[in-house]
């Protein structure tokens, strides 16, 4: 393998952040719901930005309303449309030139398989958290996942990319930054396209790594 290049995938591959719209689709029709997800998206970013350890953020926005099977497959379906644009052709141009792709989240596989294998990945390509569940109902997450932790993208892409001649981290947050900062990758882009996380984007500057605004700027990134 000449080249293993590591996707994040809430704000990076797709536009949205993939849990919080599960919550979020739980919360319709509640008086509250502003409040909630108010609160929601602070949990979120203090996760993403460093702030809160991954695994809290992640337990915490999981305790903010039951999830249940019926939420989780309609969410995994409406994730299917939002792809983040001109992603799906990078993909493609990315394989063909040999390229092997792996998507690594922080995220949930219940939430993600169907739009990850949309965009083409295997499941052996797909690196995700796993719910637990109680009959329908969510009632935590697998503890035992390297990705429910800070740290666990950089275990991971150890493993994966002992072959390849060169791994790159593609991502929005500290947990993609980190992969990088650890030594489990050799490049990282910083994808502020969807996101914009000025802790990220002022690690990727004072490290020297990369910073793109665009995916055709990601585009002629990959390219060198």
């Amino acid at each position: 393998m000449k080249r293993l290049i590591a996707f994040d995938v809430d704000s990076t591959l797709l536009r949205v952040e993939s849990l919080d719209t599960a919550i979020e689709h739980a919360l319709s029709g509640r008086d509250d719901r502003v409040e909630i997800s108010e609160q929601l998206h602070a949990l979120t970013q203090a996760g993403m930005t460093g702030r809160m350890e991954l695994r809290d953020s992640l337990t915490q926005r999981l305790a903010i309303i039951p999830l249940d099977r019926g939420n989780i497959e309609a969410v995994s379906e409406r994730l299917r449309r939002q792809v983040t644009p001109g992603m799906k052709p990078l993909l493609r141009q990315l394989r063909e030139q040999g390229d092997e792709c792996h998507a690594i989240s922080g995220g949930f596989t219940d939430l993600l398989e169907p739009v990850l294998q949309d965009l083409g990945f295997a499941r052996g390509e797909i690196h995700a958290n796993s719910m637990v569940f109680d009959g329908p109902t969510v009632v935590g997450l697998d503890l035992d996942n390297p990705l429910s932790r800070n740290g666990g993208k950089a275990e991971i892409l150890g493993h994966i990319g002992a072959r390849a001649e060169q791994t790159v981290m593609v991502g929005d947050g500290m947990t993609d930054f980190e992969a990088y900062e650890q030594g489990a990758a050799d490049r990282f882009i910083g994808f502020g396209v969807i996101a914009q996380r000025e802790v990220v984007l002022a690690a990727a500057e004072h490290s020297g790594a990369e910073y793109v605004r665009s995916v055709d700027a990601l585009m002629t990134a990959l390219r060198r």
